[in-house]
């Protein structure tokens, strides 16, 4: 009895090792990842640097009255479009319509003496060849004549004088653009050559203003001269808002930094740039035609420097490359032929010297009792 006690003891002492070893033996070693592979694109890309620009009206106008007088009207959205000779503001024309009625009365009154002193001097021209009067008579008529002459000049030069103040009361906008708020309100008394009213902004076409380093005068110089399209992107480089022309590039570089200031011009027709908004300018830097891209995720970075992932016959192994720029999810590379093929996305699992499936490969079929992993073509 004893005997077979410890029999039974020992059986069910080995009995978990047995099961845990058939476990393992079932289990084996994780199954190779299976990839996707891609070749490199061979297409025309442009090499983009980004800078951190100002949009700038071309033209900013501030409305002043040219004429003193009580504010009557304004004729215009505060904040929307005006066009150029488009009325704004109106001041009360009553003060300037009786100058010009009084400058009016003053030049016929001088025509009017003009007229009669001219008359006497025709009178007077036979009778002093005849001497029936003295020459000192007649010059004198004559110099009479010609101060009314005179006179006429002058009140003529009033009149038109006073028909400009009276236009004067009848403010319009000198460009069009885009206005602003309204700095007086109607009613009040306005002061000429002084009190502010309203700005204009241009906005279409609207300049881009930022500055690029002393390096890249000679792209610029350059991309101004082939007309390169920049690129205007909000803040987060989420959206392109405009593209623009490179137009004007300062004439020195600032010695305190080594930049030099440059501005662009956008259409902005849909008015999507706003003047003193913030926006990513994106400068067009070189052009290359037939570059070798890649996705920016099948490229790895190392201790040694960038590398992509190759698996010729299943076999993982890492391929140095050079990577000249990216772009968004785009990596412009050299290094590789034309027909590589590239694993990409990448596995957490994949590294140089595993195995990985193909496409088109798969694992094999569990067979018999064991559970033995193998792989193969389709």
């Amino acid at each position: 009895m004893k005997a077979h006690r410890w029999g039974a003891i020992t059986l069910i002492l080995f009995l978990p090792v047995i099961l845990t070893a058939c476990q393992k033996t079932e289990r084996g070693g994780p199954p190779p990842v299976q990839v996707t592979l891609v070749q490199p694109k061979l297409q025309d890309m442009v090499h983009y640097q980004s800078f951190l620009g100002t949009v700038t009206p071309l033209q900013t106008v501030t409305i002043i009255p040219q004429t003193s007088g009580q504010l009557a009207s304004l004729s215009f959205t505060q904040g929307g479009m005006v066009q150029q000779g488009q009325t704004l503001f109106t001041i009360n024309p009553a003060q300037a319509a009786a100058t010009l009625a009084q400058a009016r009365a003053n030049l016929a009154a001088a025509q009017a003496t003009a007229r009669y002193n001219q008359t006497l001097v025709e009178q007077d021209r036979p009778l002093v060849e005849k001497d029936f009067i003295t020459k000192q008579s007649f010059a004198q008529a004559v110099s009479q004549a010609q101060a009314s002459q005179a006179q006429v000049a002058a009140d003529a030069a009033a009149v038109q004088q006073a028909v400009i103040t009276l236009g004067y009361t009848r403010i319009t906008a000198p460009i069009s653009g885009r206005i602003g708020m309204a700095l007086v309100k109607p009613g009040n008394l306005v002061v000429a050559n002084q009190t502010q009213l309203a700005s204009i902004n241009q906005i279409s076409p609207i300049g881009i203003n930022f500055q690029i380093p002393q390096s890249l005068l000679g792209a610029a110089r350059r991309g101004k001269d082939q007309a390169w399209k920049l690129l205007v992107q909000d803040e987060k480089q989420d959206k392109t808002l405009a593209a623009a022309t490179l137009q004007v590039i300062d004439n020195s570089v600032a010695a305190t930094s080594a930049t030099v200031s440059v501005q662009a011009q956008a259409d902005n027709a849909n008015a999507t740039l706003w003047p003193g908004e913030y926006v990513e300018v994106r400068l067009p830097v070189q052009r290359v035609a037939q570059a070798m891209t890649l996705p920016v995720a099948a490229v790895q970075q190392g201790s040694s420097g960038n590398f992509v992932y190759q698996a010729p016959k299943g076999i993982v192994e890492a391929t140095p490359v050079q990577v000249l720029w990216e772009d968004g999810q785009t990596a412009v590379i050299s290094g590789l032929p034309a027909n590589a093929q590239i694993i990409d996305p990448v596995p957490a699992r994949v590294y140089a010297g595993v195995h990985v499936l193909l496409p088109g490969q798969k694992a094999a079929e569990h067979t018999g009792h064991g559970h033995h992993h193998a792989w193969g073509g389709a």
